[in-house]
């Protein structure tokens, strides 16, 4: 009972390091979008970040199934990308809340102009709403930014699980029998 709560206990600080790591990855290209106003280089520093975040999540679950062959490798992936969206969520709140608040105001602002240019005629109430959702903003990006990622790293944890695992051509049987077929002469 002692060795099954140390290791939940290394399990989860080994995800948790993980996720600080995966994390690390969004929030360094987040920051970099934020900084940059050419909207070609955000997409791709976007995709880049995908890509880089899949390559780094099959680099984790990789090393973890070869540590611990006896665990689920699919539930370890799911646990460092839940830590890494909590980090991740919290970063964007940071972000839209303290650091670069007037990205919020200049969005909202440009979607008003888009809307006056074509001479469209917003709908009653739609103003309101909209200021709303730009002073509470911070907060729904925490929320659907967590809820992204989690889902996301679901996805990618159950693809990279079933890839990842070395396909055997024999059962187990098969196996047992050549094993035992080779040390009786």
């Amino acid at each position: 009972m002692e060795q099954t709560a140390s290791t939940n206990s290394s399990k989860w600080s080994l995800a948790a390091r993980d996720g600080l790591i995966l994390a690390a990855v969004t929030v360094v290209v987040s920051t970099l979008t934020f900084l940059t106003e050419n909207a070609i280089l955000s997409g791709l520093l976007w995709f880049v970040k995908l890509a880089g975040s899949i390559w780094l999540l099959r680099i984790i679950m990789k090393r973890y199934a070869i540590d611990h062959p006896d665990e689920s490798v699919f539930s370890y992936g799911v646990i460092v990308c839940v830590l890494s969206a909590l980090v991740c969520a919290v970063w964007a709140f940071v972000e839209y809340q303290f650091l670069f608040p007037d990205a919020v105001v200049k969005a909202f602002d440009q979607t008003f102009a888009s809307f006056e240019s074509m001479g469209a005629a917003m709908p009653e109430g739609f103003e309101e709403v909209m200021l709303k959702l730009e002073d509470s903003y911070a907060q729904i990006s925490c929320i659907t930014t967590f809820f992204w990622c989690a889902l996301l790293g679901l996805l990618f944890s159950a693809i990279l699980s079933r890839s990842g695992k070395p396909k055997s051509v024999f059962t187990d049987e098969e196996m047992k029998q050549n094993n035992d077929d080779e040390f009786n002469f």
